[in-house]
């Protein structure tokens, strides 16, 4: 039951940071179209703060997605027959948890060279381990939730579809 309430706090967090990535990259293209249109001043380095905000945004809320069980699925079986959805959920789960397993492994060593080459994004000079650890970590996090609700048996929507 702990580890059930750590999960739920944690992709709490993350899904709040990843709706405020969100939110900062609606803010910088706004004032950026703002002051260009009325000063004709744009903001200086806009565009890689967005892709720096995008990444965010989806590596962060990808743990919450599979915690919740709100993966994109395709129900071609469960109308014909209902009764393997549970076993098809279940293979679908370890097939998600193998993908995410192999991407973080894969991730790894490119995260190593662009620390070591100490590459830097073009207009800010913003480290690009900054564009890529995000990255790793989210898929290295969803990974861990995904592995914590294929162990539990079910993901939070699940839970919520069973009647009481």
């Amino acid at each position: 039951m702990k580890v059930k309430a750590a999960l739920a706090l944690m992709v709490r967090f993350l899904d709040g940071a990843a709706v405020l990535s969100l939110l900062a990259m609606m803010l910088f293209t706004t004032s950026d179209v703002v002051l260009r249109k009325i000063v004709n001043k744009p903001i200086l380095g806009v565009t890689e703060m967005v892709e720096l905000a995008l990444g965010l945004a989806i590596f962060l809320a990808l743990p919450g997605v599979f915690a919740r069980g709100s993966n994109i699925v395709v129900d071609l079986v469960d109308a014909w027959l209902p009764a393997w959805s549970t076993v098809l959920r279940r293979i679908a789960a370890a097939f998600s948890l193998l993908t995410l397993a192999v991407l973080s492994w894969h991730m790894w060593r490119p995260l190593i060279d662009i620390i070591s080459y100490g590459d830097t994004s073009a207009d800010l000079q913003i480290p690009k381990i900054w564009f890529m650890a995000p990255a790793w970590a989210g898929i290295v996090v969803a990974t861990l939730v995904a592995a914590l609700v294929l162990l539990a048996g079910e993901s939070a929507s699940e839970q919520a579809a069973e009647p009481s």
